[in-house]
């Protein structure tokens, strides 16, 4: 008993060293005393660059060759925020640094004692049905998971980084902070670590959107109610709990690095809403904003590539709302990319992406890689009920509402709210529409992006309406229309995360996975070849985790309707040695593969193989048959 909660304390003092060490100390070296950033900001600013930060501290690790063990990590953290303790004490030895950098709004927060009280009941509620719902899921199940932690045990066994084997859709960015965290704590990729770190992850990016909101809009409100629409309704649903439990990493991540990139290049470029010119804090949060752009792209291709369209939208609208004024703009703007500060991150972040740990993507086209190619289903854009599917029916309502609200309120000055638009309308466009921009984007997993920002403009849109109510501008029909839809949206939202109270798991089917695959780990050799089926195995992308073989490693029989996707033509080896391991076809597969172990649901497939006198049962239990082919 004493060693597991000493192994837990080990845990989340791992965590806080890994998740929020790094980043803290570097806005300490950046900022020193100033306030310009609240405490509350800097809490939860520091999460996302303290993952980018051990990313990069790893990429130099890979780069001299240095081996990823315990003490080297420990080593190599402890460096990093030494030496960002080290600047910010030189910094502060000069007399007034910090005083030339102050926070303009000092009172945005500074909440009320019912508005304090109200984000902890929003904040505890959000926690409570996400860790309800995740109790019991958490188990090691999940496909995804399976994969991606599959390369953070490489990187643990190997003391290196993965090179994927020149498989462009994993990214380097998406596996350090698991494979560091379980080599400095001794946690089990078995165990429910990575599901926290992914809860982690998640609750701190509602974090982010609640700070990035409370500095776009200056209202208070506004941002409670987005915590409301993004933390507690529809707290289940993709891309929320269901993709930590799901373990979908890349998407978790770059859902926490799109806000935290927001907020920085926002007041990086705040001062247009103030008409001033930039001062030094606009070219340190910019160095930061690019610090954090290369982060995304070394995370996940496809968030960064919808980063790109959307920063290119937001661009052409703020662009031409200042038509008239263009020259004054980009003198402006050149004032601030042309700093020292900036360009010095921007030379060492192309350094890093081209010189040091180039992203496998990068190796072919770029492109091609990064979205995948065109298939029948998924590029054709997804349609309303898609969506409603996708993110909720009420959340679309309110999200459309507020979007016409914005673009009602949107002026030459309004940089903020030009950047929350274009967030949203891009992510519209870009799901629903994929043809008007000549890319085969997968528009179904696009769309599960929307839900950040239709939360946003759902907040706004209550806001807004309730506000002119207020001041009688709005009819009393209108504003009872309007209430009766905010009804119908708590009532769907709290719907969808009434499915946290759902039933207990049957992990029966989990635990014959687990043995089964400990069995082949003691009893197989790397010359064997297992072929599994993953249509009616429970967990089966965990057993390459008990054999680290590779990741290919085992052949596995994927789902049916893929064998016979005409726009993607796949190998039918993996079909034809499970379905009918007699045929000639099969035969010549067998031969070809060398696959000499099959692992099977026995009330699936298992009569094909009983009566072929070449196979023999080497294994059995209600949930998982293994034969051995002669």
């Amino acid at each position: 008993m004493l060693q597991y909660i000493l192994n837990q304390i080990l845990f989340f003092i791992t965590l806080g060293f890994v998740l929020f060490l790094p980043g803290y100390f570097l806005l300490l070296a950046v900022f020193g005393k100033s306030q310009i950033i609240t405490v509350l900001e800097k809490f939860i600013l520091s999460f996302g660059l303290s993952i980018i930060s051990v990313d990069f501290i790893f990429f130099i690790f890979s780069k001299a060759h240095l081996a990823i063990t315990l003490p080297s990590s420990l080593l190599g953290i402890a460096l990093f925020s030494t030496a960002c303790l080290g600047i910010y004490k030189f910094k502060t030895s000069n007399t007034g640094i910090a005083a030339s950098l102050k926070n303009h709004d000092d009172k945005l927060f500074n909440f009320s004692k019912n508005q304090f009280i109200l984000i902890l009941l929003l904040l505890f509620l959000t926690v409570f049905i996400k860790v309800a719902y995740l109790s019991d899921t958490v188990y090691p199940t999940a496909t995804d998971m399976g994969h991606h932690m599959y390369w953070a045990k490489w990187m643990v066994e190997n003391h290196a980084l993965p090179t994927y084997d020149g498989m462009p859709d994993f990214i380097i960015g998406e596996h350090i902070i698991f494979g560091v965290i379980a080599l400095l704590s001794g946690a089990s990729f078995f165990s429910a670590f990575p599901i926290i770190v992914l809860l982690l992850i998640n609750l701190i990016s509602i974090l982010t959107v609640f700070i990035l909101v409370l500095r776009l809009t200056k209202q208070k409100n506004i941002a409670i109610l987005t915590l409301l629409f993004l933390g507690v309704l529809y707290a289940i649903s993709s891309p929320q709990a269901k993709f930590v439990s799901g373990g979908v990493v890349g998407n978790i991540i770059g859902n926490l690095f799109l806000p935290l990139t927001f907020y920085f290049y926002y007041r990086a470029f705040s001062f247009f809403e103030q008409d001033r010119l930039p001062d030094n804090s606009s070219r340190t949060f910019l160095a930061l904003a690019v610090f954090s752009t290369f982060g995304l792209f070394y995370t996940h291709h496809l968030t960064a590539f919808i980063f790109l369209f959307i920063t290119a939208l937001f661009l052409l609208i703020f662009l031409a709302f200042n038509f008239s004024r263009l020259k004054k703009v980009f003198r402006a703007i050149f004032r601030v990319v042309l700093s020292p500060p900036v360009l010095i991150t921007f030379a060492l972040g192309l350094i890093f992406f081209f010189f040091v740990f180039t992203p496998t993507y990068i190796s072919g086209s770029a492109v091609g890689t990064a979205v995948g190619e065109p298939s029948k289903d998924t590029r054709a854009g997804l349609t309303i009920a898609n969506l409603r599917a996708s993110i909720g029916e009420a959340r679309i309502a309110f999200g459309f509402v507020g979007m016409i609200l914005l673009a009602w309120t949107l002026r030459r000055r309004s940089f903020g709210h030009i950047l929350l638009f274009s967030w949203a309308a891009m992510i519209l466009i870009m799901s629903t529409l994929p043809n008007l921009l000549m890319v085969n984007l997968p528009s179904s997993r696009i769309g599960n992006y929307l839900s950040y920002p239709l939360a946003i403009l759902s907040a706004y849109a209550v806001y807004f309406v309730f506000t002119l109510s207020k001041n009688k501008k709005f009819p009393l029909l209108v504003l009872v229309g309007f209430v009766t839809l905010l009804a119908f949206v708590f009532v769907d939202g709290l719907k969808d995360s009434a499915m946290a109270f759902k039933k207990k798991e049957n992990l029966s089917p989990i635990a014959q996975t687990f043995n089964a695959s400990d069995y082949l780990s003691q009893n197989t050799t790397a010359s064997d070849m297992l072929l599994k089926d993953h249509n009616y195995i429970t967990a089966d992308s965990w057993i390459k985790l008990f054999l680290m073989r590779g990741y290919k490693y085992p052949l596995s029989r994927g789902y049916f309707k893929r064998y016979d996707d005409t726009t993607k033509p796949r190998e039918m080896c993996t079909l034809q040695m499970i379905a009918s391991p007699a045929s000639p076809e099969a035969q010549t597969c067998f031969q070809e593969t060398g696959t000499n172990f099959i692992m099977v649901n026995p009330t699936s497939d298992s009569a094909q193989f009983k009566k072929l006198s070449n196979f023999d049962q080497v294994y059995s239990a209600s949930q998982i048959n293994i034969y051995y082919r002669k």
